[in-house]
């Protein structure tokens, strides 16, 4: 009895503590949250291992974040992202955040999310123009923002976040495109992977004297896509048209990694004892293991779901997929697996410093691009330019303002957004912005009715909307407008027939945020709630 007992003590010992050894024990299926295809976006952060739930590797507005605990075996919804996906999310001063791969406001402007594990913030990239942020990530004291727009970008950040300074804009000739989409960090430095869409290059560059530069002995390629630090190497994975392989480097010459050659490596991961990969083929996969980052075997197979990240936490290694089936996938140990202390509670940073514009020549210019057919031609980029200072300048008097001014009037014409994929009244397009800067500014009412307006869009190649319920969903949900009539409203558009399931996440999205409640797509379960508040008359 007393062996048992000591047995027993020893197995929640190590639980509690955690081995640092990332093991080569057979991975299971640890949940599908759903509704979507895709797990990807693996970090862990306090106690928990994070995660996103998306449609990815197309355009599609679905992007939740979930939490996992491995002790418990337990995934709980998060938080929705108004983004077509999440990027790569960084963990720094003991906070986790998330950035905005493809945000759909689309105001120029990037935006990410931050997060204590309890409270969230909505941060704005002020500088630069910015139409994605693909990955954030945390090095020396800074925080860092890939960013781009046309061309990849690189903006640094030695305050949390209160201030942004853009320091890298990758040359590239008319009409090509560029994006900065990995990180990681060797012996204190910062690299960074490239992609440039056609043109070959070093694509692997590190972060020195405020910029960046192509990394010595690096071959040529068109893209670095994914990197990892292991035993005093950077490893990555170049890409030069259709072919690809794994290299490595310690700053200078560099190595080709034969063994992998062959296996389309889709993401790479360092543990205490063996760097991981991840290859990909459609609809299967492998993980591999390797203890020396030379010699590598193949650790498990997935015949019916495609791996798309890869992450070890708490000395263990788990895998987000697509599939199987439609599902997305979390993989990882068997649970009770071990999990990483508590992160210490702390306060959210400042938002990101305000412009302070005169507010009275700012509404004035504002209103005459409103009125002004001419301000909604070329991606409405005069319209974008004229609300940007007044959802930046934290001024308490702007939020009325903007409000009144979401009932126009507004010019009777035709915009064409996002390269023409997207046709819309000009009405539509003013209130998009302006709930965006409504949302921003954090103090005014949204009003319920705009919740309640019917879908009635066309789907279109970018899946680019102006509609008004989305958007307000999202600006109710930062303002914490969490009245009766605007918690009706949405628990109303739950399920209601003929709209997008990607819609519906807008307002479970919405609904989570403002009361806390965790009933992710399960429409029954808001509905039992809804109808039990109301009977206890709150």
């Amino acid at each position: 009895m007393r062996s048992h007992s000591l047995a027993t003590a020893l197995a929640l010992g190590a639980l509690l503590l955690g081995p640092r050894v990332a093991r080569a024990e057979p991975l299971v299926s640890l949940t599908q949250p759903g509704p979507w295809s895709g797990v990807s976006g693996l970090i862990g952060y306090g106690a928990r291992l994070w995660f996103v739930n998306s449609v990815k590797l197309a355009d599609h507005n679905s992007a939740d974040v979930w939490s996992y605990d491995p002790a418990a075996g337990e995934a709980r919804y998060e938080r929705h992202l108004f983004s077509q996906d999440a990027g790569d999310p960084a963990v720094a001063g003991g906070l986790l955040y998330w950035p905005f791969a493809n945000g759909r406001f689309s105001t120029g402007h990037g935006e990410y999310l931050v997060t204590n594990g309890r409270e969230w913030q909505w941060c704005v990239l002020p500088a630069g123009e910015v139409f994605h942020v693909h990955a954030m990530a945390a090095n020396g004291g800074a925080l860092y923002a890939a960013t781009s727009a046309w061309h990849a970008g690189l903006q640094r950040s030695d305050d949390e976040g209160a201030t942004w300074q853009a320091i890298y804009d990758h040359p590239m000739p008319p009409r090509r495109v560029s994006r900065i989409t990995t990180f990681a960090a060797l012996d204190g430095a910062l690299y960074a992977g490239l992609t440039t869409y056609g043109r070959i290059g070093v694509s692997l560059l590190k972060v020195a004297d405020d910029t960046l530069r192509p990394t010595t002995g690096w071959p040529w390629g068109e893209s670095v896509t994914t990197l990892a630090a292991y035993r005093g190497w950077l490893y990555g994975v170049n890409r030069n048209g259709d072919e690809s392989a794994v290299w490595r480097t310690r700053g200078t010459a560099a190595e080709r990694v034969t063994a992998l050659d062959g296996e389309p490596i889709r993401a790479l991961a360092a543990g205490p004892d063996a760097l991981w990969a991840i290859g990909a083929r459609q609809g299967r996969g492998t993980l591999w293991r390797s203890p020396d980052g030379v010699t590598w075997r193949a650790a498990q197979r997935f015949p019916s779901a495609e791996p798309l990240a890869l992450a070890v936490y708490a000395g263990r290694v788990y895998v987000g997929t697509r599939g199987p089936g439609e599902r997305g996938t979390l993989w990882g140990p068997r649970p009770p697996a071990p999990v990483d202390p508590p992160v210490p509670p702390r306060p959210l940073p400042p938002l990101p410093h305000r412009l302070a514009p005169a507010v009275d020549d700012a509404l004035a210019v504002l209103d005459r691009v409103l009125k002004d057919p001419t301000s909604y031609e070329g991606s409405a980029a005069r319209l974008r330019a004229a609300v940007a200072p007044l959802a930046l300048n934290g001024l308490a008097e702007v939020g009325p303002t903007l409000v009144q001014r979401l009932g126009g009037p507004f010019p009777d014409a035709q915009v064409r957004l996002f390269g023409g994929a997207l046709t819309a009244p000009a009405a539509k397009v003013a209130r998009w912005y302006l709930l965006w800067a409504i949302a921003l500014g954090g103090r005014e009412r949204i009003p319920p009715a705009l919740l309640a307006e019917p879908w009635t869009a066309r789907p279109n190649r970018a899946e680019k909307y102006v509609e008004a319920a989305p958007g307000a969903a999202w600006a109710v949900a930062q303002l914490g407008q969490a009245d009766e009539e605007t918690l009706a409203a949405l628990v109303a558009r739950l399920d209601v027939a003929d709209q997008p399931l990607w819609l519906v996440g807008d307002f479970v999205g919405a609904l989570t945020a403002l009361t806390g409640q965790r009933f992710g797509y399960d429409v029954a379960a808001w509905q039992r709630w809804w109808s039990g508040r109301q009977s206890a008359g709150r």
